[in-house]
């Protein structure tokens, strides 16, 4: 294999493709795409307690003193940890919400 074939991808990529699996079930990392002070935004929807995001819905934002970046969710999936605390400075491509994609569970049946 050649350096250029085995060369990682850079992390900025990690908010739009699948990061890693765990079970069978993808996990993507959500990145910062700017340097500044993360600000989660509140849930919009949850299922049993979990909170669940849409793809290009504001999960938070990074703010840059009097501008600010919106971090989008990539994908349809379950929030399953926050990884800055509110207020925290961040850096680009430094990871900030780890979601989990799986089948949705149905109102009947097991997931």
């Amino acid at each position: 294999m050649s350096m250029a074939e085995g060369a990682a991808r850079p992390i900025a990529d990690a908010s739009s493709q699948a990061v890693g699996e765990s079970g069978g079930l993808a996990f993507r990392l959500v990145v910062s795409p700017a340097a500044g002070r993360m600000r989660h935004l509140p849930p919009v929807r949850f299922e049993d307690g979990v909170e669940y995001v849409t793809a290009g819905q504001p999960v938070a934002v990074i703010e840059q003193g009097s501008s600010s970046v919106e971090v989008r969710a990539p994908v349809d999936a379950r929030v399953s940890g926050i990884l800055v605390r509110d207020g925290e400075p961040v850096m680009p491509g430094q990871p900030l919400v780890w979601l989990d994609e799986f089948p949705r569970r149905s109102s009947g049946g097991e997931r």
